[in-house]
This record gives structure tokens, sequence and C-alpha cells, in this order.
């Protein structure tokens, strides 16, 4: 048997353990997020950026056993149209399909952000998307998701546990998960026709349709996110507002050719500094813009179409990657892999 440690030792391994543990968590954080000293790439490489969204995605699955909105969920709605790596898009859906139905069925235990409403509605609606994408059916992990979005959607027409902390522009209000979900829909319904989807999928569009036209969007990314989403449901806006917030967001566009985060913040966005949003361009609030303009009918061969897709060639890191700061918290530059889906996916858009 061994000795029993004297209780001034044992307390000394625990803090010790705690250091570690925190020690080892920072680093899996420094290693996941992009390095903003990293120099501008000497020359644009669309497949250079392809392949390193796919390593940021794998990477952030095995380091963090989750799907989030900034990193490997926006992955899966880019590599079906960006990556010519069809093993990386197969590794990248088989994560997110293992990460919901585990918590579904409850073979993965939920705790905290793991397993969340949150996590769960979003990774449904990025993999409906990917099944858009990549021409399938809604695969059974996006039957099984859509069961729970609809059974855990409160009466608001919203999820309201929905994570509010303050990392914009995903989990900063309630108002961005309908509109997600709206656009999986939609490219599921567009692509598959009406059977793709159900009366209960119809039922929890209406409701979320609804919903949002109860409440006044936040900011110019809701109102993007909403002319997004009209596309396949033209009844969420009107025709008056569908042209004024595509104008609102070319007009938006700086003389650089890209856009400013502070641009598309709602009024609670704050960063921890307590620093006022960025009014220089950015990757994100750039590629988010351009993708949404591309989606709502502005031609590509548009003088700021053009300008702004310039921009995202002249700003590629060497890695492939296009960095953004952190709208929250520096350190934790994760919404550079959301930017680099984005700059991929508007780069590509005929």
């Amino acid at each position: 048997m061994l000795p029993l440690m004297h209780p001034v030792h044992l307390k000394l391994w625990v803090a010790l353990a705690m250091l570690l543990g925190a020690s080892l968590q920072s680093g899996a954080a420094a290693q996941d997020s992009p390095d903003p000293g990293e120099e501008l790439a000497a020359r644009f490489s669309f497949e250079r950026g392809a392949r390193e969204l796919d390593r940021r995605a794998a990477r952030w699955a095995k380091s963090r056993e989750c799907v989030t909105c900034h990193t490997n969920g926006m992955a899966l709605v880019a590599q079906p149209l960006v990556s010519k790596n069809r093993a990386a898009i197969r590794e990248t859906r088989r994560f997110a399909e293992g990460y919901l139905l585990g918590h579904l069925t409850g073979e993965l235990e939920s705790s905290g952000q793991q397993g969340s409403v949150t996590g769960l509605v979003a990774t449904t609606a990025f993999l409906a998307m990917s099944d858009a994408r990549t021409g399938k059916g809604p695969t059974p992990a996006v039957r099984a998701g859509l069961d729970h979005a609809w059974s855990t959607l409160d009466e608001s027409g919203t999820w309201e546990e929905w994570l509010q902390c303050n990392w914009p522009p995903f989990e900063a209000d309630t108002v961005f998960a309908p509109t997600l979900m709206l656009v999986a829909l939609g490219e599921l319904g567009d692509v598959h026709g009406e059977e793709a989807l159900r009366p209960a999928d119809r039922e929890g569009a209406a409701a979320l349709v609804a919903g949002l036209k109860t409440r006044e969007p936040l900011g110019l990314h809701d109102r993007a996110m909403r002319l997004w989403a009209s596309r396949s449901f033209g009844d969420l806006i009107s025709e008056e507002q569908r042209t004024a917030w595509r104008e609102e967001l070319l007009l938006a566009q700086g003389e650089d050719g890209g856009w400013p985060m502070a641009s598309l913040a709602a009024s609670s966005w704050r960063h921890d500094s307590g620093e006022p949003l960025s009014a220089e361009s950015g990757a994100y609030a750039t590629a988010f813009s351009l993708y949404v303009l591309l989606r709502s009918g502005v031609e590509r061969d548009d003088g700021r179409i053009e300008r702004g897709l310039e921009w995202l060639r002249r700003n590629q890191r060497e890695s492939g990657l296009w960095f953004d700061r952190s709208p929250r918290r520096d350190r934790h530059h994760y919404i550079s892999h959301a930017a680099s889906a984005f700059a991929l996916l508007a780069l590509d858009t005929p």
C-alpha cells in the first residue's frame, strides 16, 4: 500500500496539476489562435488558402473536440466548394457528425459549452449547408439535429439559451441563430427541392421568420444575415429593405476596397480592452460582406466587388490564412478562421 500523502503536499500537487492544466490550455489556445505578426504573402494563392483552412479545421477538432462558428463550423460550409482534399472534407464532416450525434444520444457528456444548445443548433446548420453543397440529401445526422433544434426552439422564434457571451458576431445575441438556420434550410431546399424539408422543418422555418420580424436588426451584420437568408425565404424582409440593406452594405466599403468590423457591429459589441472596434478594413468584415453581396445578386464584375476581392488577394498571409483581430479578446483571434472560409467562398463565387 502506498503511504498517505501529507495534506500540505497534496495541496501542492493539486495546485501544480491545476497550473499544468492551465498551461496546456493556454498553449493550445496560442497554437489555435493565428499569429498577428505573420507576414503578408508575396503572392496570392487560392490553393494555399484552402489547404490552410483544411489544416486549421482538423487541428481545432483535435485540440478542442468541439464545433464552433468561429472555426471548423465555417470550414464545414466552405470546404465542399473550395477544397480539393476530399479526405479533409470527409474528416471535418465525420468529426462534426460524431460531435452532434454523440451529444444527442448521450454518448458524449454535455458540460458547459460542450453539447450546449448553441453548439448543437449551429453544428446542425453547418452540416445542413455542407449536405447541400456536397449534393447529398439531408443526412441522418442533420435530420436528428433538426429534430433537436425544433424541440428546443422557444416560442419567441429563437433559441433563448443561445450563448450571449460577447463573442461577436456569432455569440453576442439571439438573432444570429435564426438567420443561420434559415440560410441552411434554404440551401437544402434549393438543392434538393421541397422534399428535403419535412413539415416540421417548414413549421420551424415559419417560426424563425415570424420571430425575426418582431425584432429590429441589431446592426449591419444582422441586416446582412437577413439579406442572405431572404434568398430562400423572400417574406423575411420587404423588397424595399432588400434594396436598402444591400446598398448600405456597399456604402460601408472603405476607400481601400475592404470593410471595417466597426461598420457591421451592433451597439453591444465590445472589445475586452475597452477599445472601439476597428475602423480599418479587416478580413472577416470584408470577406463576409463580399460573399453576402454576391449571394444577394450583386454581379461579380461590379467595380466595388472587384475592389473588395483585390483587397482579399492583397491581404492573405504567408500560411494561406486571412488574419483578423478578435472583436473581443486579443490572443484569441479565432475569427480569422471564419474570415478565411468566407474569403475563399467570395473569391470562388462566379
